[in-house]
């Protein structure tokens, strides 16, 4: 069997088991719909079950599932409540990422340094770490605890955002995500609950063994500017990635040091949106002469 029929069978057979995975999902809402109906005062199974399309077996199953016991009549049923759902599975996650996989994959083929296809191929690589945290294997040795693979999971997290950036980065230009991280910044000081962080100062220890500082920081424009004093840091202005993965950085460090500033230094909690920095989102609805 050549790669490209491999590839195709992997495809179809996960279209097969995201089918099934859609109608469990399915029947939970139907369960959750027919417990609705039944606390909101529709007490005629057979009822229920024309309504629904299914046997009368089904519904009471449903109800049952809903701790629903339709033989007590001294039962106290409060208004409608939704199910509880599952824990997260491991063999559910597992077959998501198999079929995330399944896509990326052919893609990467294709095309691999594509930052989207990156991205996914990531994402399915995390959904794979996530179901190995909830299930290990059982047969493949030591290794495989969750305090061992969790930092896979993190690691996989970074190549997501990092890729997802790529992509931005080749779509925007400088000006826009300028704007766009200066807009970010009063956001987060808007709600009172955030510190920003404006400026950093770097000490990198370099593969020869020694040091120098680089300095981060932003000009007036919201730009990212590098400055550094040592002439091993070659000068230069910073580009879209620089920009996006040094502003990533800078509130990374903000969320740290804001868990340890004192009440003082923070103001009341605020929801209302910061006048004239996001434009109001509009939709055209087609006319019929479109």
């Amino acid at each position: 069997m050549t790669e490209p029929n491999e590839a195709v069978r992997i495809a179809a057979l996960s279209d097969l088991i995201a089918w099934a995975e859609r109608r469990e999902r399915l029947s939970e809402d139907r369960a959750d719909a027919v417990a609705a109906a039944w606390r909101t005062g529709t007490r005629n199974v057979a009822e229920l079950a024309r309504l629904a399309r299914v046997s009368r077996d089904t519904v009471y199953a449903d109800l049952a599932a809903r701790s629903i016991d339709v033989g007590s009549r001294g039962q106290v049923i409060s208004g409608p409540q939704k199910g509880r759902g599952v824990p997260l599975r491991g063999d559910s996650v597992r077959t998501v990422a198999r079929i995330a996989d399944a896509v990326a994959l052919p893609a990467f083929t294709h095309d691999p340094d594509d930052p989207l296809v990156r991205a996914t191929l990531a994402a399915a690589r995390a959904l794979e770490t996530v179901a190995d945290v909830l299930e290990p294997p059982s047969d493949q040795g030591p290794g495989w605890t969750p305090r061992e693979t969790l930092p896979s999971l993190a690691r996989e997290g970074e190549k997501l955002a990092h890729h997802s950036r790529r992509a931005l980065a080749a779509l925007a230009g400088p000006a826009e995500l300028a704007a766009r991280s200066d807009s970010d910044r009063k956001d987060l000081l808007h709600t009172g609950r955030h510190a920003v962080a404006d400026g950093a100062s770097v000490t990198l220890t370099l593969p020869t063994g020694g040091l120098v500082t680089l300095q981060l920081g932003r000009d007036e424009t919201g730009w990212t500017r590098l400055t550094s004093d040592s002439p091993l840091v070659v000068e230069g202005a910073a580009d879209s990635l620089d920009h996006l993965e040094a502003q990533a950085a800078l509130q990374t460090l903000a969320r740290i040091a804001t868990h340890h500033l004192a009440e003082t230094a923070l103001a009341e909690h605020r929801k209302d949106a910061p006048p004239g920095t996001r434009p109001p989102r509009t939709r055209t609805v087609p006319g019929n002469e479109d």
